[in-house]
């Protein structure tokens, strides 16, 4: 029996330690983080990533997987190409949402008739961009430091995107100021986790991935 307690003590402590790493930030803190992440994507001409997504679905035994890589060009051009397990592509040019599924005909979608996809858009477009997502305006923001990088959880206002997104929570690298994970959490508990690798800031990129 001391033997268990002793052990349900340390796993208590590993608990509490693991908590403790999440610390919330003062607002003074919050907006000095939010100037440094907005002076820094001032500078982001484009990115260019590797990621992987997990998606989890309540009724899927086990989660689905996929991995690709994301090419940015401001102020809002977003390419994501995936390559494991499918190969597809979708393309956000300004008002223009395309989509290719391996080799069948591309879909174009006006993003100025459908609000859903038009703030899908200006979420993903935001989280590279990390200043432009931080509108007091759209959500209700709290933000933590995690060790020596920061968190943000997000909360919609708006109520036509909140029927479809609950919460969005951004890991931020504590020195390039660079989203290195999101993760989209709907309603229903389902989420999606993107995890960016690789970032590469300000390379040339072509036209024609747009």
């Amino acid at each position: 029996m001391l033997r268990f307690n002793g052990l349900g003590i340390l796993l208590l402590t590993c608990v509490l330690s693991s908590w403790g790493q999440r610390k919330m930030l003062s607002p003074e803190e919050a907006a000095a983080l939010k100037q440094r992440v907005t002076e820094q994507t001032k500078q982001l001409r484009s990115l260019e990533s590797t990621f992987t997504q997990t998606k989890h679905l309540d009724y899927l035994e086990n989660d689905v997987t996929s991995s690709g890589k994301l090419y940015f060009k401001a102020p809002d051009k977003i390419r994501w190409e995936y390559v494991r397990p499918s190969s597809y592509t979708v393309i956000f040019n300004g008002e223009l949402m395309r989509m290719n599924e391996g080799g069948k005909k591309a879909k174009q979608i006006d993003l100025a008739s459908n609000r859903r996809l038009k703030g899908l858009n200006a979420l993903l477009t935001g989280t590279v961009q990390g200043g432009r997502i931080f509108d007091d305006t759209q959500f209700q923001i709290t933000y933590y430091r995690e060790g020596a990088d920061y968190s943000a959880i997000l909360v919609p206002k708006d109520q036509a995107l909140s029927r479809y997104i609950k919460q969005v929570e951004l890991t931020l690298d504590g020195r390039s100021y660079l989203v290195r994970q999101i993760k989209i959490t709907d309603p229903t508990q389902d989420y999606t986790r993107i995890t960016f690798d690789t970032q590469r800031q300000n390379v040339s990129l072509p036209e024609s991935l747009f």
